[in-house]
């Protein structure tokens, strides 16, 4: 969950290098323009054996410095559809989900969701183990 916050933090950062970027809390006085990132949740559904699959839903933030707040709102949604469609985390892609915005009390919520599948390691046992067979023929 971390790496993809990071992620995010990353491709707004190269993006848009001139507006600062808040991950964990607003404080007080913040400088607008700014981009707030926001966990909202995130969940685990368990499939065949060790794999699990994992959703995880963001809400960026976004607090516009300009006269037409709306206006530069939507711009901005314009522009994230389409750099946080991919995510790199490592060396590996992520592509989000269910992406939608909308603009309340003249704050952008930009929200989208990533899906992915894990596999737990685990440490035990074999279950089977060796069998050992012995054929014997008829007349011996």
């Amino acid at each position: 969950m971390n790496d993809l916050r990071i992620g995010i933090n990353q491709v707004l950062d190269k993006e848009f290098p001139s507006i600062n970027i808040y991950g964990e809390e607003i404080k007080q006085g913040f400088q607008e323009p700014c981009f707030f990132i926001k966990i909202l949740s995130s969940a685990q559904n368990k499939e065949i054996n060790r794999r699990y699959k994992k959703n995880i839903f963001f809400d960026v933030h976004y607090f516009s410095d300009k006269e037409d707040i709306n206006a530069d709102c939507l711009d901005m949604a314009d522009k994230l559809y389409e750099v946080l469609e991919y995510v790199p985390v490592g060396n590996i892609l992520y592509r989000s989900t269910g992406m939608t915005h909308e603009v309340v009390d003249g704050v952008l919520h930009f929200m989208l969701q990533f899906d992915y599948k894990v596999i737990k390691q685990v440490d035990r046992e074999p279950i089977m183990q060796n069998l050992k067979v012995e054929v014997k023929t008829i007349g011996e």
